[in-house]
């Protein structure tokens, strides 16, 4: 059945005529270890066009969709970190191989005539691997990918006559964004791939033309393989040219097996970022299906960067290791010598390795086969030691075990500086990715970081509020390593916080802190003003510096009320009942903070509201406070209490620290005794009126004709209240949030 199946498959195609005609193969001189790197690197190609072809099938080419497209593909699509882990390394490894070829090739002097056109045709397989290299860099629309690219375009515009025109073509516009993306995606997934398809069979044809160049075959007169060879035995001693089955074959299927191991053992080692791994109805674990298809969320596969955000600042760009040689051989040459390191030096190479055929015509080709050697080894020399440099100067520790390390304190310098920025972008990139697992915003990626609380809203409150404001870290931030303590400080470094530390605003231990002591630093203790005279002037002291006294002290006043209360002589207050109280009070206000429907704890409410209403404590003659009656089965709250301090109803909640940054004078918050500015959107629709509210509400502080205001988003404002109040949701479209 198999023979007469073969033999109606032959008559109509012809196909096995070929395939005798692929596998018998003369390889002059026999089979060779040598011989397996120009297969290797077809067999890397075609795993590239496998890949690729499935990664198509989810990516979307779209500056706004291609960074969620990609974190798809590495952590929720069934065995996409598998797909983008080979294609990742499959062009990594196919920068390796080329190498390793191109010296083979020299080395036998396979591009000495006649076989210089196939030589010219793996100088130009060469280029459009590279192509494919720097075009498919951009398309994670990642910071990585981003910034490397911005490096090379601006490379490129360097080039006399026709380099803006170049970037321009690139670009596709003013800005680096869709059309620059979808651009990049035309040449890595058709043009590109297309041009390498045609060199490649151009060059498989002339190779067979020609045969595996050795001293049997210099001249490239290959005969065809004996008519005794077989299919099955074939040995080197049997003919002058052994066919390429079965040794050949073996080798090379061999060593395609080895290298594809290494891509395999790549990708299972892992660069990407670890994320936490959805749980499944109803909280449920993955089972070891989900866990080995979405290996991606334990790190398995390729890294993704962040989403690229061109406001980013200090990102540290740098290209792949294999264009490092290029961005290294920038640094010698600067100012007006650009146009050498950029343009001379690596055309100059492109030219010298197109005309090195030449250089073996007639009785010049024992030194053209030396020459063309000398020069592939050095710049292979070359490009290593530039390689290594350029790790080098990124490393104050050196590189080896340290034994090559820069002695340059500038370099050292920046070396530090760089590993600085390179630990925070990797903070930056898994906090990304990590975000991304629950969806991502339709205008890009760009805005997990930016709106994001954890990063960027402790960036603004440092900028907008840490100036004044310290901010400790708790014991869970301090365990997971979220942040480090941030406390203002001095132009001479000396911590000089002048308000109170949010780190643990509105807890019951941070209020019962407070009503322990007041004007502890933690609290009102820093909030100093300067004291005036009958005419309203600053008073200064001998030194000519202002004279401060306490900004906030009438929390201090009624600490000192209590204190007397429980050393009176007469029925002095219980300690134990008055801490008793304090506790209850405090418990109280952290209820308040909560929405009404989620204020579960009855008896914690009613003890606070006892404590905080009690003879003793007499908080309810200053403050006003939502309080709870029981109407049937629930709570019915009503507001009651005095309006010389601030309201505490919901106080520590989203709603009471928003009105605080927005309107810190008002009634319900500071009145005349604020020294705050506000900080409201001065710039956005409407901004005149909330100007003008702002003003008609918040009175001055003494000494001032108004209050003071500063300008902060809607969004900058939520991402600051989410920071303080450790909601790590990222903030969209400046909405609220809801508690």
């Amino acid at each position: 059945m198999f023979s007469t199946l073969s033999t109606w498959l032959e008559h109509r195609t012809g196909i096995m005529t070929f395939v005798r005609a692929m596998l018998l193969e003369g390889v002059p001189g026999g089979a060779k270890w040598r011989y397996v790197w120009g297969s290797c690197l077809a067999f890397v190609f075609s795993i590239q066009l496998i890949t690729g072809l499935f990664l198509t099938t989810a990516y979307s080419p779209s500056s706004s969709q291609a960074w969620s497209s990609v974190h798809f593909i590495q952590y929720k699509m069934d065995f996409g970190w598998l797909i983008r882990g080979l294609h990742h390394f499959g062009s990594q490894t196919m920068m390796v191989l080329i190498a390793l070829h191109m010296l083979q090739v020299v080395i036998a002097g396979a591009q000495l005539p006649p076989r210089e056109v196939n030589w010219w045709l793996g100088i130009g397989l060469l280029s459009v691997t590279f192509g494919l290299s720097l075009t498919g860099y951009l398309l994670p629309w990642d910071q990585k990918g981003y910034w490397a690219t911005r490096v090379a375009t601006n490379i490129s515009s360097n080039i006399p006559v026709i380099g803006n025109d170049i970037k321009q073509l690139a670009v596709g516009g003013p800005d680096y964004g869709n059309h620059t993306l979808t651009r990049f995606y035309a040449l890595h997934v058709a043009i590109l791939p297309l041009s390498l398809i045609v060199l490649l069979i151009a060059h498989i044809v002339i190779f067979r033309r020609h045969g595996v160049t050795s001293a049997e075959n210099e001249q490239g007169l290959v005969p065809d393989a004996p008519p005794e060879a077989s299919l099955l035995t074939q040995h080197k001693e049997e003919a002058e040219h052994e066919p390429f089955w079965p040794r050949q074959a073996f080798y090379d299927m061999v060593a395609c097996m080895a290298v594809f191991s290494v891509m395999m053992g790549l990708v299972l080692y892992g660069f990407a970022h670890e994320v936490e791994q959805p749980k499944g109805p109803d909280g449920a674990e993955p089972g070891w299906y989900e866990k080995i298809a979405r290996a991606g969320v334990h790190g398995k596969g390729a890294e993704l960067d962040a989403a690229a955000d061109r406001d980013t600042a200090n990102y540290p760009a740098r290209p792949e290791w294999y264009f490092l040689f290029l961005f290294q051989l920038l640094k010698y040459f600067k100012g007006d010598l650009v146009l050498v390191g950029t343009v001379h030096i690596p055309n100059g190479v492109m030219v010298l390795l197109t005309i090195l055929p030449f250089f073996g015509y007639g009785a010049m080709r024992k030194f053209g086969h030396f020459f063309g050697m000398f020069v592939v080894m050095s710049l292979l020399i070359v490009v290593g030691i530039l390689t290594l440099f350029a790790l080098r100067d990124d490393q104050p520790d050196g590189i080896l075990f340290g034994l090559l390390k820069s002695s340059d304190e500038n370099t050292l310098k920046l070396a530090r500086q760089h590993q600085e920025n390179m630990r925070d972008a990797e903070k930056l990139a898994k906090r990304a990715c990590q975000l991304a697992m629950d969806g991502t915003p339709v205008e890009g990626g760009h805005l997990l970081i930016r709106n994001d609380p954890l990063t960027t809203g402790q960036k603004l409150f440092q900028v907008k509020c840490g100036s004044c404001h310290s901010f400790t870290a708790n014991a869970k931030d301090k365990e997971l390593k979220l942040f480090d303590d941030w406390v203002p400080k001095d132009k001479n470094g000396k911590a000089n916080p002048t308000a109170s530390d949010l780190g643990d605003f509105g807890t019951k231990e941070w209020v019962r802190s407070l009503l322990e002591d007041p004007m502890r630093p933690k609290h009102f203790g820093a909030v100093k003003k300067p004291v005036r005279n009958a005419e309203n002037e600053i008073v200064k002291g001998p030194d000519g510096k202002p004279e401060l006294t306490n900004g906030l002290g009438t929390m201090a006043n009624w600490r000192k009320g209590i204190d007397k209360a429980r050393k009176k002589p007469k029925d002095p207050v219980d300690p134990i009942l008055q801490d008793a109280d304090f506790d209850a009070i405090a418990a109280y206000l952290e209820i308040l903070a909560r929405p009404r429907d989620e204020r579960k704890d009855e008896k914690a409410i009613f003890a606070g509201q006892t404590a905080f209403d009690s003879e003793f404590n007499k908080c309810s003659d200053c403050h006003r406070v939502e309080k709870a009656k029981k109407v049937g089965k629930a709570l019915k709250w009503e507001i009651d209490g005095g309006e010389t301090a601030p309201d505490l109803s919901f106080y520590g909640s989203a709603d009471w620290i928003r009105g605080m940054i927005m309107s810190p004078g008002h009634k319900d918050r500071y009145g005349k005794k604020n020294l705050m500015p506000g900080f409201r959107n001065t710039e956005g629709p409407g901004s005149e009126l909330s100007i003008r509210e702002f003003h008609d509400t918040n009175p001055p502080p003494d000494g001032l004709k108004e209050t003071p205001l500063q300008h902060l988003s809607d969004v900058e404002r939520e991402l600051i209240i989410r920071w303080i109040r450790r909601d790590y949701r990222p903030v969209y479209g400046g909405a609220v949030i809801a508690k």
